[in-house]
């Protein structure tokens, strides 16, 4: 299970983006931040059973930044380690999109990266199979396509049918901070 909250005083788009991202994400939650500080998020992690939990950031009332946390369990309190940390170009939201539809009960997730050819769009394929590794599968629910474009990695997330769902993610940079 994956934790997905943003920074505090999300704008509404930033809060829409958190509920699509969700929206493919199999065994996601949402959770409001409110006040609270990463060392509570992993607490909060910690007590639904969430091996991460990831942060989406702003800028100007757009998301732009997506952190993947860990949940360190170590010490006596479970602690947050940063291990990722993906730089956004831009967002489509699904209601952006006339052609996306919503889709229910996501168990499982495929990852392809056949149109990947540049070092970011493989380093984002990989820190996303890390995130997903206990639920990628042959046959999907939800299928997550990473395709190479001038400047900046696109994915995209299709049903299925086939159709579009979720919304469209543009990404400029991968940083990975722990390995």
């Amino acid at each position: 299970m994956i934790l997905i909250t943003t920074s505090h005083k999300p704008s509404p788009r930033t809060r829409s983006f958190v509920k699509d991202l969700a929206s493919i994400i199999p065994y996601s939650k949402t959770l409001t931040r409110g006040k609270k500080t990463l060392d509570e998020l992993a607490v909060e992690a910690h007590r639904y059973r969430c091996k991460y939990f990831i942060v989406v950031g702003e800028r100007r009332g757009n998301p732009s930044l997506i952190r993947i946390y860990m949940i360190d369990y170590t010490g006596r309190y479970p602690k947050p380690v940063h291990t990722a940390s993906i730089i956004l170009r831009g967002v489509t939201l699904s209601r952006e999109n006339p052609e996306a539809i919503k889709t229910y009960g996501i168990e499982t997730i495929g990852l392809d990266n056949e149109k990947c050819f540049s070092d970011r769009c493989f380093k984002l394929f990989d820190t996303f199979y890390q995130l997903f590794r206990d639920r990628v599968s042959d046959k999907p629910d939800i299928l997550l396509l990473f395709e190479d474009k001038k400047g900046y990695t696109l994915i995209k997330a299709v049903n299925r049918l086939g159709k579009p769902t979720g919304p469209l993610i543009r990404v400029i940079r991968v940083k990975i901070v722990a390995e």
